[in-house]
């Protein structure tokens, strides 16, 4: 009986495909994370970001002690924005942050004032439809609230501040 030359045994080849089944995975492995990278809600430095989530809070709790709430309408294309209670005497602009609830990159900032009767009024970005989170600051950053809502509503929204947890 006369033996097969090396390349026409099994052995040799299972074992050549073990560390060649590894280059694979590896090239994979590389392709997914040079095309995803880093992921961006890691946080280098826990303890700040602690801090400043406790200054956004006590944002939160003066808003309360104040009584700010709003009544937020929209159609399509527009919104407008009032005071159910606890209106300032003077009237500064808003800053009303729309963060998407999954994708940061339709995140939007929108700055108004009011108008002669109390009214702020803006221009909705496109594409706003689903799960958002709506912040409300003062230009002086003085409160702060922020509310989950579901756009498109065909009601009127009635927002006040909100802690959780606290």
């Amino acid at each position: 009986m006369q033996d097969k030359p090396w390349y026409r045994q099994v052995w040799p080849w299972v074992l050549i495909s073990i560390p060649f089944s590894v280059v694979i995975a590896m090239a994979i492995t590389l392709t997914i994370a040079s095309r995803y990278g880093d992921n961006p809600m890691v946080v280098d430095d826990y303890y700040k970001k602690g801090r400043g989530i406790n200054a956004e809070v006590e944002k939160v709790v003066q808003a309360q002690q104040l009584g700010i709430s709003f009544e937020f309408n929209h159609d399509q294309e527009q919104f407008s924005l009032r005071y159910a209670s606890g209106q300032p005497d003077q009237l500064t602009a808003l800053r009303l942050n729309f963060y998407h609830s999954t994708l940061a990159d339709r995140d939007t900032e929108i700055v108004v004032t009011a108008d002669a009767n109390g009214v702020f009024r803006g221009q909705l970005p496109s594409q706003l439809e689903g799960k958002w989170t709506l912040t409300i600051t003062p230009f002086d950053q003085s409160w702060r609230l922020s509310q989950m809502i579901r756009l498109p509503t065909a009601r009127t929204l009635k927002l006040e501040p909100l802690t959780y947890g606290v």
